[in-house]
């Protein structure tokens, strides 16, 4: 435990000492009326998993609250069971979908029946942990700028691990600097769909984009962001991600590069707005960097992985031609010119892998306490 502090106590200056950094408080514990929170379960044939999600929805503390299940015409039991739940709990209702329509207009039809004060959009595979739309929401209580709040996501396959139930800390960003952050960093930092997001501004910026639906999360989150405050609940663990075979985020956009071009494109879609070129010059940066680091990733470790070297760089020149000067560029040619088997064996490349690997897990560490 002391170990922990003490890196928290390290992690929280070096947060603070970063320009347009967030505000980090400790949370608050108010008695008041509950808030009233509708929960959206989108589902298409995920009838095994939605009765662990639903009654970790039902059994949630401090709340008020609804829930709407939203059946995309499966062909499995899902409508027979949300219906199950729909006759014992008069706080459950159930959409069924006429045809299948996609999941974004999925999400859309029940964000749109929404009547609570927050609302929380949770996929049927997935479990919220106890108490997570309580801890949200009184942040969001206290602080009424704030349009949305997540928290950190742990994944699982089939048994449920611990979770961290006592909030440690409170992180509220400005939306315009959170939306900066995002930028230099050129990716989603919600890991799902685990933020409670207030029915105000769902209202004023509208739901999720049909044209985006690999990246169309980031674009609702940069969007919320560019009208409100952000907040995070720190130190705690909001929700539990399954992993399966199923997963759509693994089955139809698996690949790196793709993840790179959707992201662009959320971005693209969010920063449309003139005001907003320099911060898409940023991205456009971080995405070219990001590439040529996955580039000498896939080179240094991955045998069959030289062949997508030229995609890399190619989709690296299109965002940013100066990338070509950069050190990451010089990094992955000089990797080249040894050839694959002889920079795998030099130590300096083995080094520079080695830090590479290290900072990745002190950005994970930093995520996890900060959100960003």
């Amino acid at each position: 435990m002391a170990r922990a502090s003490m890196l928290d106590l390290v992690l929280q200056k070096l947060v603070a000492s970063r320009r347009g950094s967030p505000r980090i408080l400790r949370p608050l514990h108010v008695e008041s009326a509950p808030a009233r929170v509708s929960v959206v379960v989108p589902c298409y044939n995920y009838g095994r998993f939605l009765p662990d999600c639903l009654k970790s929805i039902l059994t949630q503390e401090g709340v008020d609250v609804d829930i709407i299940v939203v059946d995309d015409a499966s062909t499995d039991q899902s409508s027979q069971i949300a219906r199950r739940f729909t006759d014992a709990d008069s706080r459950v209702k159930l959409i069924r979908n006429s045809r299948n329509k996609g999941h974004i207009e999925t999400y859309n039809i029940g964000l749109a029946q929404a009547t609570g004060t927050y609302v929380f959009l949770l996929s049927a595979d997935d479990v919220l942990t106890p108490g997570a739309l309580a801890r949200a929401a009184t942040l969001m209580e206290m602080h009424p700028t704030v349009g949305f709040a997540y928290g950190w996501s742990v994944p699982f396959t089939s048994i449920l691990p611990p979770a961290r139930t006592e909030a440690r800390r409170w992180t509220v960003w400005d939306g315009k600097q959170w939306v900066s952050a995002l930028c230099r960093r050129g990716g989603n930092v919600i890991r799902s769909s685990d933020a409670l997001i207030r029915r105000s501004v769902l209202e004023e910026i509208g739901g999720y984009r049909k044209d985006l639906p690999h990246s169309g999360d980031l674009e609702w989150w940069l969007r919320a962001a560019l009208v409100s405050d952000v907040g995070i609940v720190g130190g705690v663990d909001q929700m539990f991600y399954r992993l399966h075979g199923s997963n759509m985020s693994r089955v139809q956009y698996g690949t790196t590069l793709i993840n790179l071009e959707e992201t662009k494109r959320a971005f693209d879609a969010a920063l449309s707005a003139a005001q907003n070129l320099d911060l898409r010059r940023i991205v456009y940066q971080t995405l070219a960097r990001h590439a040529l680091h996955f580039a000498i990733a896939d080179f240094m470790s991955d045998p069959g992985g030289s062949g997508r070297i030229d995609s890399y760089k190619s989709f690296a020149l299109r965002l940013d031609p100066e990338v070509a000067e950069s050190r990451e560029w010089a990094a992955l040619e000089r990797r080249r010119k040894a050839g694959i088997e002889s920079a795998r064996r030099n130590p300096i490349f083995l080094g520079r892998e080695q830090v590479r690997m290290f900072s990745g897990k002190l950005g994970w560490r930093l995520w996890r306490f900060t959100g960003m």
